[in-house]
């Protein structure tokens, strides 16, 4: 039977005491969370990342088999606990600087709201073409656009008629601290913290939005008149305050993939439509801010068609073919040939995200394991050399010192497959035949926008014949938020569920030969070139 016990908490660097009440039949975690006290969790509080470490001074819990894997003895000695785990059950005091951890690890995340990389060009249909008049003299209306990640979140103020970029506002998602991929979210959401991570998520973007009513009025503007959302499905019913049970279980049936509008803040918000549980509205509006999808206005009223791509054309009759792309723990990816357009996601899992504690970038991590590869320090099959095999290595990339462990190879080597199982049965199902067919590939987000094409390509990530077809585009899912804020969310709305509905949409888990496709793109390609 539980009881509540008063524990002393220490913050921060002048140790501020803080004293909250504990009931002993939840854990630590739960207490502080509940107080507010900002946490640096990664792992939804399943006792693995080691994180959200406290260190009890006097009285400490047994450890834990979770402190035991993931805390060094020394640690453990010291009265270090895993917050996530420990059951004090003892008035007593701990320290616990989450604040600064927070702010280190935030530091070292870049919160992408580029459209792409290339100077001074744009996608298609945003709008930001050179040579507009300046924006007050249009007439003075502007939305908003929101970008709402697993990790991060990014907002843009724009012009309504131009669609020139007025003020941008981007921050780390706040839900970040009960774990850093939506199977984590569904976990908390269904765990009675729904609430909870709805209005971590609404207030972010509320500072957004202050924000950018300041802006308006410095310029001369009106305040927003709209804020459109792009987002994951889980992201999304979490935003709505729709449950999530149905989403963390087969058949993964969301509450609705439609688009959906509340009167919020002072301001229409529309959540833009989804394709399916695993392929959401940012993917959507990636597509439309690219012009891949039939008919999307430009924003002057005029209809454009289907981007033809560059290169082969490889569909069943011809057609030209191309793929996009948004790389990260839930990797999605959609094809089109012709008039058919086939949609997938893969569990990429941990490999395209920033972790360890250099702090490095996925993409870093993929730049030091191709040059491993190039230098014969990792083989084939995925092994590191000795002796590096059970300590890890340093390698030195053009701007800092990137650690990888045996353990960052097999989370690299099962993305890799993932990912090309992932493009084998989008062209199985499209009727693609070869690498070469494929026109352009579309890398949106933030691990397209710094990944290295070589380094991509020498570890088999993407095929060799992708070298020269790669188009970075950046943050597609807010480019494509803001061209929906912008043409209205009614005629925008309508375009892309109706887009939607001829999306082809299937879970590679289910198909029947996935498992050996699967191992069979795992391996490195060594002395060969994979097909």
């Amino acid at each position: 039977m539980s009881e509540q016990i008063k524990i002393t908490v220490l913050c921060g660097d002048g140790k501020i005491p803080r004293v909250i009440r504990h009931d002993t039949g939840k854990t630590l975690l739960e207490t502080m969370r509940r107080e507010g006290v900002a946490l640096p969790s990664l792992c939804g509080g399943m006792g693995t990342c080691g994180r959200c470490a406290v260190k009890f001074c006097g009285y400490a819990p047994l450890p834990t088999p979770s402190d035991r894997r993931t805390l060094p003895p020394d640690r453990l000695r010291e009265g270090f606990r895993l917050s996530c785990t420990a059951h004090p059950v003892k008035e007593c005091t701990v320290e616990a600087d989450f604040a600064k951890a927070v702010e280190t690890e935030e530091g070292r995340l870049h919160v992408l709201a580029d459209y792409n990389r290339e100077q001074g060009s744009t996608l298609s249909g945003t709008g930001l073409e050179s040579g507009l008049p300046h924006p007050s003299a249009l007439g003075g209306r502007t939305v908003a656009a929101a970008d709402i990640g697993t990790t991060t979140i990014a907002m843009q103020l724009l012009e309504r008629v131009s669609g020139s970029v007025l003020d941008t506002y981007t921050c780390i998602n706040p839900q970040r601290g009960y774990g850093m991929d939506v199977v984590s979210r569904i976990r908390a959401s269904d765990a009675g913290q729904g609430a909870l991570l709805q209005k971590l998520v609404r207030d972010a973007l509320a500072e957004g939005l202050r924000r950018f009513r300041q802006s308006a009025g410095k310029l001369g503007m009106r305040e927003p008149e709209l804020l459109a959302v792009a987002c994951n499905t889980v992201m999304g019913h979490i935003f709505m305050g729709y449950p999530t049970q149905t989403l963390g279980r087969s058949p993964f049936c969301p509450v609705n993939l439609k688009t959906d509008t509340l009167e919020w803040n002072g301001i229409r918000t529309v959540l833009l439509p989804n394709l399916s549980a695993f392929v959401g509205g940012d993917i959507l509006a990636g597509l439309y801010a690219c012009g891949l999808c039939g008919g999307v206005p430009d924003g002057t009223g005029q209809a454009q068609c289907v981007r033809t791509p560059d290169g082969g054309s490889g569909g069943r009759n011809g057609e030209p073919v191309w793929l996009f792309m948004d790389l990260g723990t839930n990797a999605e990816m959609v094809m089109g040939a012709g008039t058919r357009v086939a949609a997938t996601a893969a569990a990429a899992g941990p490999a395209f995200e920033g972790r360890g504690c250099d702090g490095a970038m996925g993409t870093e991590r993929i730049f030091a394991a191709a040059h491993l590869l190039e230098q014969g320090l990792v083989d084939g099959t995925g092994l590191l050399a000795e002796p590096y095999f059970g300590t890890g290595i340093t390698v030195e990339t053009e701007d800092r010192k990137v650690f990888i462990t045996q353990e960052d190879i097999r989370d690299i080597q099962t993305a890799k497959a993932a990912v090309r199982a992932g493009i084998h049965f989008l062209m199985e199902r499209l009727g693609v035949t070869g690498d070469s067919a494929i026109g352009q590939v579309y890398l949106a987000g933030g691990m397209g926008f710094y990944l290295d094409g070589k380094a991509a390509v020498g570890l088999g990530l993407l095929p060799e014949a992708f070298a020269d077809r790669l188009r970075t585009v950046g943050n597609t899912a807010l480019a494509g938020a803001g061209l929906f804020a912008r043409n209205g969310w009614r005629e925008s709305g309508r375009l892309l569920e109706t887009y939607g509905e001829k999306v082809e949409v299937f879970q590679m888990a289910e198909l029947a030969d996935f498992a050996e496709v699967y191992v069979g793109y795992m391996d490195f390609p060594v002395g060969r070139h994979q097909t």
